[in-house]
């Protein structure tokens, strides 16, 4: 069966940020959002994060929704790969695992230690962002460029995210580096040692090619797909509502419409089916951050949940 194939138990989303990380929503408002919406399964995938952990697994009870361990981990850039920006998803791990703890809280050190060098860059260039706005809008563990780019805005509205978020990219003007991160095959043994498995998170957001000339399938995209099957990631986040989230996909030529979406996640599909990587999906959900976005957007039907637990048992 194929993603488009109705499930009659239902809808899930695998992809969900909370309050944990930059997500505006607590764990129990996603819950009540996902009871709402009638989702079967959440998974929260906060950035470098286990803060929703234990919250998740006592809410699943309470509201009768399944619930998987995931989280999301950026990985060290390698250009030489195509490896940039890129993150990864960590699904059904042992959330007391004491290393993979360990190794979170480090990210998470690392990122926070980040904000003042990147606070001084944004500083060179005449932008004024007080660090205590920042640390009171980090409501989470983690301090991410959102949260950084809400005050900026604040007290400068005249930088619009479009020149914040690229500038501040990796060969951008504003970029600064982390003093941590883990490569790409030690993010996926980490995770193995924990008793999970890693999940490429929404290719398509890799998309050169489409900012520079429309099209939608790009073979450096397909590569990074790859090196990451030959790197051990057992699975592609497939279903992920590109027309709502990657703003490049609005941008050129004024957006995708369902047929270009249908397109992008068949062939997403056909790689995973190619490489031996289990299809995932979600939404990508992060409340008034990202508020175009709706909890379950990605619409992803029920059984994806089973072959990700299969692909976990198999780990």
């Amino acid at each position: 069966m194929g993603w488009r194939d109705p499930d009659p138990r239902g809808w899930i989303d695998l992809h969900v940020h909370t309050t944990a990380s930059d997500g505006s929503e607590s764990p129990r408002r996603v819950f009540e959002l996902a009871r709402d919406r009638g989702l079967r399964a959440l998974s929260f995938c906060d950035h470098d994060s286990l803060g929703g952990m234990e919250e998740g697994l006592r809410l699943a009870a309470e509201f009768g929704i399944e619930f998987i361990p995931g989280c999301e981990i950026g990985i060290a850039h390698d250009p030489e790969r195509g490896l940039i920006e890129t993150d990864l998803l960590a699904y059904g791990y042992d959330p007391g695992h004491d290393e993979f703890r360990v190794v979170l809280r480090r990210l998470q050190e690392a990122k926070n230690r980040k904000l003042d060098l990147q606070l001084a860059r944004l500083a060179e260039e005449g932008l004024r962002v007080p660090r205590e706005e920042v640390l009171a809008e980090a409501s989470g563990e983690t301090i991410r460029r959102p949260h950084i780019y809400r005050v900026l805005r604040r007290h400068h509205p005249e930088i619009p995210p479009e020149v914040f978020y690229p500038n501040s990219d990796f060969g951008g003007p504003w970029y600064v580096s982390k003093e941590f991160s883990l490569s790409l095959e030690a993010c996926v043994a980490l995770v193995r040692r924990a008793g999970g498995v890693t999940c490429l998170s929404s290719p398509g957001a890799y998309n050169g090619l489409y900012r520079r000339t429309g099209e939608l399938i790009d073979p450096a995209t397909d590569r990074i797909v790859e090196v990451c099957a030959a790197a051990g990631v057992a699975c592609l986040e497939t279903v992920y509502p590109y027309q709502l989230n990657k703003p490049y996909y609005v941008e050129a030529g004024g957006g995708i419409g369902p047929a270009d979406l249908d397109t992008l996640i068949d062939h997403y599909e056909g790689l995973a089916r190619r490489h031996g990587m289990t299809p995932t999906g979600g939404s990508d959900f992060h409340g008034l951050a990202k508020p175009q976005i709706a909890l379950g957007d990605a619409l992803v039907p029920y059984r994806y949940l089973e072959d990700l637990r299969r692909a976990v048992r198999r780990t």
